[in-house]
């Protein structure tokens, strides 16, 4: 693929405003489910709640992408999915489980199925996720009408969760996604769902980045509890301190709120109170209230500046750069995935021109996991996309994948 279309974010915008017109569309007549016989309480992915929102058909899907979209690069099965806004419990950074959200997409009249977990890109207001409006899960929607069972996590402080989201921390990410496949399966169980024990892994973006952390903690931690088949980690921030440091070389970076959610996440979960010795004013004193949950990114970029000198402070960006900034430097180290070789198969996607998330930090995960022992990994690079064109051409690229290695519907 070397051609793509540059008006894709306009396309990307109509079809989940179209789709969110279709979650008006609810289902009165579906009675919810009975959650009892199946489900430990207490417990790390405790199912607290399913709620059904709506059904969606493979037709309506392929209409709206056939409207909206100037090419068609997904192939359906002839399903009904239905949709569910799920409540389920997850360990926060104090160890202790606290509510979290996501959402559910179930195809209606197979008779057994995979589990996929889509992981959602960089979302910084808290309402813009699955749980909420299902359309900002539009991967785990194509997902479940291929026949996957699909759950899609909003998080830990987005969706329902009310703290400050612990963007690109490796633990913390990987958390509420093992958490929702247990309240998957649990659903399962407890409504009379064949699920197999194959688990499927993908996400773009931040979602790649959280894909990558969670498939390290399931082949770390939860070796026997998860049979891993395919993990697919597109266009994600893997070396965190790499890409910070390329973004500290250049004169401008015209998404300064994703570099400063980074760090203000990371003081508050490492409880730092650094942000005044790396932001400047009026910046620093700005962020807690940028970062609560209320604002978007587009909002927040407004009110920062994206000249990198004029955002942080001379000694932050100086000592980083050198070497001699060793707190913050050491947790981007920690928080990223050099020095791991993967067990299951692995499929990185990425665009080559990225101009969010470099398509180096899909060189330098990909060299590194071959370099430790990674079993399968391959590259797919994305000849000339940026990181909004990507998008859909990497979720087509991992449901065929995933459809390739599945063993049910």
């Amino acid at each position: 693929m070397s051609q793509y279309p540059r008006n894709m974010l306009r396309y990307t915008m109509i079809i989940l405003s179209a789709l969110l017109w279709l979650s008006a569309c609810e289902d009165d007549q579906v009675e919810e489910p009975e959650i009892n016989s199946c489900i430990p309480t207490g417990v790390p992915g405790e199912l607290v709640d399913a709620r059904f929102v709506m059904n969606i058909t493979s037709d309506q899907v392929e209409a709206l992408l056939a409207s909206y979209l100037p090419f068609q690069p997904f192939d359906f099965e002839d399903l009904t999915v239905g949709v569910y806004s799920v409540s389920y419990k997850t360990t926060d950074k104090n160890g202790e489980l606290i509510p979290v959200s996501g959402a559910m997409f179930i195809p209606i009249d197979v008779d057994s199925l995979d589990i996929v977990s889509t992981q959602h890109g960089t979302t910084i207001k808290r309402s813009d996720v699955g749980s909420t409006s299902f359309y900002y899960a539009i991967d785990g929607i194509l997902m479940a009408m291929q026949g996957f069972m699909v759950v899609a996590p909003d998080y830990i402080g987005l969706g329902e969760s009310d703290l400050l989201h612990p963007y690109l921390h490796a633990e913390l990410s990987a958390n509420p996604v093992i958490d929702m496949i247990r309240a998957g399966r649990a659903y399962a169980c407890d409504n009379g769902l064949i699920l197999s024990d194959k688990v499927f892994l993908s996400g773009y973006s931040e979602g790649g980045y959280v894909t990558l952390a969670t498939q390290r903690v399931m082949e770390t931690q939860f070796v026997e509890e998860f049979d891993l088949v395919g993990v697919a980690p597109m266009a994600g921030p893997f070396d965190l301190l790499g890409t910070t440091k390329n973004i500290l070389n250049q004169d401008h970076y015209d998404n300064p709120a994703f570099l400063a959610y980074l760090v203000t996440a990371y003081n508050d979960v490492y409880e730092w109170d650094m942000l005044g010795d790396v932001f400047q004013e009026p910046y620093a004193s700005r962020m807690p209230e940028l970062f609560n949950g209320t604002i978007g990114s587009d909002s927040i970029n407004t009110q920062l500046t994206s000249s990198i000198d004029t955002l942080f402070t001379t000694n932050f960006k100086q000592s980083l750069l050198a070497g001699t900034e060793t707190t913050i430097e050491a947790a981007l180290v920690e928080n990223s995935f050099e020095g791991w070789g993967p067990i299951a198969p692995v499929r990185l996607v990425h665009g080559t021109n990225d101009d969010i998330v470099p398509y180096e930090n899909s060189e330098v995960v990909y060299q590194s996991m071959l370099a430790n022992g990674g079993i399968s990994v391959d590259l797919v690079p994305l000849l000339g996309a940026d990181h909004i064109t990507g998008a859909f051409f990497a979720f087509d690229i991992a449901g065929k994948w995933f459809d390739s290695l599945s063993t049910t519907y």
